[in-house]
């Protein structure tokens, strides 16, 4: 063969082999040419075989959310949680803290509002307190920011107390009246001036987050016993024109088992009755001064002293309800005499002592029964 056909024959099978090494990378992409960058591709979406398959392709899939974490406050080292009933209030500064911040809180509601008939009898927190260190869940509070919130909202701790309180119920009796016949028209006698009823009422009240809630009465009792006030009026008539009344004048008052003699020897010159239109409830006597003044019968001494109206008195209580009153127009001289002291019937009391530049004393003397005054002439002999 020459050697011109054999370079021929040669090319042509390295053409061929070039040939059938393009099919088969042909083959190995696919069967298809490569899409240049500026050619636009084309993404064609199945149809969905199933009711899931369509729902799945209608629904995003899913964003991925980045997390940023917030910085975790900065507590103090002993910090916890005060926790009521379980459930964070604030965070403070240590467990100690917290225990006085509820004492305080506890005291300041327990005296909330005490008057002085007011004792407090029980105060606890209505809830369950604790402790628990401090994870960043709940607020920081400095101690007086944390005492002024509990304070301003009083459900945040509820606090339960009972206060038991008295009060003093009054009541007067209607007064009574009656008319005398052993008073002087026109006069009015008190004979007792009425005491009003006093009862103490004692009662407990629950509060709860500083409202009363409810009251119950424990204890009633009475103190004192109520006095009706007694007054006379005078119903005796008589003249009024009259300078002077007469010896019998009056009305006679009750029999007794007492006798009584003239407590002074001296001269009569004033009678129990009206005297120019004023009353006079006992009789005048004038003696010497240094005359003697003794007890008209046995009795105790129940007053010393000087009285409106009267001067110095010496009152003398008897038995039987009866009671002798001696006034003096100047201080006398005593002799023993004192509160209490017991005398008898014809014992020596005082002494006359004139006033000054009078040659004569004068001594009134009053007869009492029962607080109303009578004639003391009906009862001397």
């Amino acid at each position: 063969m020459k050697e011109g056909t054999r370079r021929w024959i040669l090319l042509g099978s390295f053409t061929l082999l070039l040939a059938a090494l393009a099919v088969v990378l042909v083959f190995l992409n696919g069967g298809a040419p490569k899409l240049s960058a500026a050619e636009p591709r084309i993404e064609v979406t199945p149809e969905p075989k199933t009711e899931e398959d369509a729902v799945r392709m209608r629904t995003p899939a899913p964003t991925a959310v980045r997390t940023v974490e917030t910085p975790r406050p900065i507590y103090p080292e002993k910090a916890v949680n005060l926790l009521v009933n379980g459930s964070p209030l604030f965070a403070v500064d240590s467990r100690e803290a917290a225990e006085q911040l509820v004492r305080m809180y506890l005291n300041e509601c327990a005296y909330e509002n005490l008057d002085a008939n007011a004792v407090l009898l029980t105060a606890s927190v209505d809830a369950e307190i604790s402790t628990v260190p401090a994870d960043g869940s709940a607020e920081y509070l400095a101690f007086d920011a944390a005492f002024n919130k509990l304070r301003k909202n009083r459900s945040l701790i509820p606090v339960r107390r009972t206060v038991e309180r008295v009060a003093v119920l009054t009541e007067t009796p209607a007064p009574q009246s009656t008319r005398s016949a052993q008073l002087f028209f026109g006069t009015r006698l008190f004979r007792q001036c009425g005491v009003a009823s006093r009862t103490l009422v004692f009662t407990e009240t629950l509060y709860k987050d500083g409202l009363a809630v409810s009251e119950t009465e424990t204890l009633n009792t009475p103190v004192l016993s109520g006095v009706a006030q007694n007054l006379l009026i005078g119903a005796y008539a008589v003249g009024t024109d009259m300078t002077e009344p007469e010896p019998s004048e009056g009305v006679r008052g009750p029999a007794t088992s007492l006798s009584f003699q003239a407590p002074i020897r001296g001269t009569l010159v004033g009678y129990f009755g009206l005297a120019t239109g004023e009353a006079r409830y006992g009789v005048d006597y004038t003696a010497f001064p240094d005359t003697r003044v003794v007890a008209p019968e046995d009795g105790t001494v129940v007053f010393l002293g000087e009285r409106p109206g009267y001067g110095y008195i010496i009152e003398i209580r008897h038995e039987e309800g009866f009671t002798s009153r001696l006034s003096f127009n100047a201080v006398p001289n005593l002799t023993d005499l004192a509160l209490g002291k017991h005398v008898q019937k014809g014992s020596t009391l005082a002494t006359l002592n004139p006033l000054e530049d009078a040659s004569e004393c004068v001594l009134h003397y009053e007869l009492l029964i029962d607080g109303v005054p009578y004639n003391p002439l009906f009862y001397l002999p």
